[in-house]
């Protein structure tokens, strides 16, 4: 039996019960859950603690999204004691704007399901996840539909994440990752992250920023470590059959499609023709 970590953070905090639904699949497999929350709560604290006795907990500063939490995370387990992590944590689920990943538009709703269903969704899935891993060459397992090397999404960091690899010593590397940060993964192969990044290296957390920051470069980071130490990543099982979800999608946004710009307009097309657009001032929810 391959021995699991599981590092949840939470930041929506009235997501617990949803998460408590999909980690009651795991059953009776033995597993240490560390949680990492934004906000101190001491009722949410008591529910999680009356679900899993054993559950660590940590109250940090709101930096870098769901990765310095992970850092931390690293840095307060010993490795060697665990074969697998899993790495999950609450996200938005509503509002905002679809995100085009290989090829398809995600609402963050299909998002989320695909993110953290494909990896315990059902007894099944986990189960079928965790015998995945008898093929030694198997490093981390994420959706199949949000495993990527899409430049589209990338290219803000591509440069950085490069600069960061050669720093930890990877000159070739396979450019794949899971985009949203939920994954099974071998404890060995984050021992690199761990040993060159500190939670004090991510700036505090700032919703207006979509993508350039260190947490968006580790993102990429945790991905492309495992490829370079020579193990794959693969989708396993899919909880979510997205094809026909994600063309609805594409065919609503082309008739009609409402999105905030860099610049701050809310812009309105009907038919992709700009119909309407104004300056505001308010942020969009954090993804």
């Amino acid at each position: 039996m391959l021995k699991l970590a599981v590092h949840l953070h939470i930041y929506y905090q009235q997501m617990w019960d949803d998460i408590r639904t999909y980690l009651e699949n795991i059953g009776d497999y033995p597993y240490h859950l560390c949680v990492t929350l934004s906000a101190d709560n001491n009722e949410l604290k008591k529910q999680i603690s009356d679900f899993h006795p054993d559950c660590e907990f940590a109250v940090l500063e709101n930096r870098g999204y769901d990765v310095a939490p992970f850092i931390w995370f690293l840095h307060h387990t010993d490795l060697q004691k665990y074969d697998l992590i899993l790495k999950i944590h609450t996200k938005n689920r509503f509002g905002g704007v679809d995100t085009l990943i290989n090829g398809r538009y995600l609402s963050r709703k299909l998002w989320w399901n695909c993110l953290i269903g494909d990896l315990i969704g059902s007894a099944k899935i986990f189960k079928n996840n965790i015998k995945a891993f008898k093929d030694e060459k198997l490093g981390m397992i994420g959706s199949r539909y949000l495993i990527t090397a899409d430049d589209s999404n990338s290219a803000p960091v591509r440069r950085s994440v490069i600069s960061h690899m050669k720093k930890l010593g990877y000159q070739n590397f396979e450019f794949l990752y899971v985009a949203g940060t939920m994954f099974f993964v071998r404890a060995s192969l984050m021992q690199v992250i761990k040993e060159n990044y500190d939670f004090k290296d991510f700036e505090l957390t700032d919703a207006k920023i979509k993508n350039g920051s260190l947490a968006h470069v580790m993102e990429r980071l945790f991905g492309c470590v495992v490829g370079a130490q020579g193990y794959t990543i693969k989708g396993i099982y899919f909880a979510v059959n997205i094809s026909m979800k994600a063309q609805i999608i594409r065919i609503k946004r082309f008739f009609y499609q409402k999105k905030k710009t860099q610049k701050g307009f809310l812009i309105i097309k009907i038919c992709k023709i700009p119909v309407w657009h104004q300056k505001v001032t308010t942020e969009l929810p954090r993804i």
